[in-house]
């Protein structure tokens, strides 16, 4: 999507009501933490937002919490939105990401930040799904990503029935051959009172391994590593494969409300011809299901075997939005900028990911073209690592390999 709209500005002054709480008799009231994070936002942000990338903590670890803001829309006193934002000079950048707001409520926030900021020309929603009709400003959203999300069933036999023939068989397959051929092999489930860091390291240590064995340098820190500890031991779920009780493939999740985040998996290139990523993916979304969770997030990247897990593909704009059409005119180059860049990510993503499943006449012949090109460039070690190329790349930019 790539969208510019324009309609008159209608920002208030400091300390107006807005339309929607003129209407409703005040049923919205505001409040505006300066540069302050209050103890409550964590809280409120799972239980509103619910999405792994707008916790603080993920944001204080990428280093974007520092100087945050927060807005709270309330109705009727109960907080409704909680939003952490930054301003620098002229732009407000919200880096609650991920989130999933509607119309309503960015046209809340956008007229409460042009009528309380009078030096705020543009506020940009680096990150966000939403669906836009129209704003009373002029704006520019653009798709930036996905989110792969899976909608669980009630149970994993519903589940296992509707992820189709050939994947039932196949995890049967690769199943049968590991415990064939290594007999100690075991699978196992662990939750956050059960999680050993070491456990936790070692998962990491595997996506380190598989990334250098395609020439990608993997991009791991300690300080991601010990934020990764820290909420898998409040929240985690983490599946861990063995044989002869070591470790040899993992999956690294985290329960937000009914919601889970596959944040990282990763398995020993040796057994890549049994397929242990996507038992791991298998094991732990059955396993998420089994607690009652309502959605499993995959997070970034369109791979065919996502789809075949059943997840669909939610996009997540980069949205602009200006006080008035002069400010918007004076962004042009920005404008255009995004545009174009919306236009290679949505060209790169087709070859990359979308020709295989398309039924376009020399797509699937393009993408077995591409993905030999891809192999080649890799095996000769000159790989450049795609945004949407590991499960855990970080929205903010910072990338990790999993």
């Amino acid at each position: 999507m790539n969208t510019l709209s324009s309609a008159p500005s209608i920002g208030k002054k400091t300390g107006e009501s807005l339309p929607e709480q003129q209407a409703r008799s005040v049923e919205f009231s505001i409040a505006c933490y300066d540069r302050e994070v209050p103890p409550f936002a964590g809280v409120e942000i799972e239980r509103l937002h619910g999405h792994l990338y707008c916790l603080p903590s993920y944001l204080a670890m990428t280093g974007q919490l520092d100087g945050a803001s927060t807005y709270v829309a309330s109705k009727d006193g109960v907080p409704a939105t909680v939003l952490l934002f930054r301003m620098e000079g002229h732009a407000v950048t919200v880096i609650s990401e991920f989130v999933q707001l509607d119309e309503e409520e960015i046209r809340r926030f956008a007229a409460y930040m042009f009528g309380t900021f009078s030096s705020v020309r543009r506020i940009s929603f680096n990150r966000v799904r939403t669906v836009l009709r129209s704003l009373p400003y002029p704006w520019h959203a653009v798709n930036h990503t996905e989110d792969m999300i899976v909608e669980l069933p009630a149970t994993p036999q519903e589940y296992d029935a509707r992820i189709g023939k050939n994947m039932r068989r196949n995890i049967k397959r690769y199943t049968s051959a590991l415990q064939r051929d290594f007999p100690t092999y075991a699978y196992r489930i662990c939750d956050a009172e059960d999680i050993g860091e070491q456990d936790i390291r070692d998962i990491i240590r595997l996506g380190c391994v598989r990334m250098e064995s395609k020439n990608i340098e993997p991009r791991y820190t300690e300080e991601e590593t010990r934020w990764i500890v820290q909420l898998a031991k409040r929240c985690g779920l983490i599946g861990l494969a063995t044989i002869d009780g070591k470790v040899c493939a993992g999956a690294i999740g985290f329960r937000i409300g009914e919601n889970y985040f596959m944040h990282v998996i990763a398995h020993d290139p040796q057994y890549n011809d049994y397929s242990l990523g996507i038992l791991c993916y298998y094991h732990t979304i059955c396993e998420g299901i089994a607690r009652g969770g309502k959605r499993f997030h995959l997070l970034q990247g369109r791979y065919g075997y996502k789809y075949r897990l059943l997840a669909e593909r939610h996009d997540i704009q980069h949205l602009d939005i200006y006080r008035n059409p002069v400010h918007a005119i004076a962004q042009g180059k920005r404008i255009v900028r995004k545009a174009l860049d919306g236009r290679v990510l949505a060209i790169k993503q087709w070859l990359l990911h979308d020709a295989e499943r398309s039924d376009a006449p020399g797509a699937r012949f393009i993408a077995q073209v591409v993905n030999r090109l891809r192999q080649r460039k890799r095996s000769s070690g000159d790989a450049v690592r795609p945004p949407q190329e590991s499960t855990t790349t970080h929205p903010s930019g910072k990338k990790s390999s999993g």
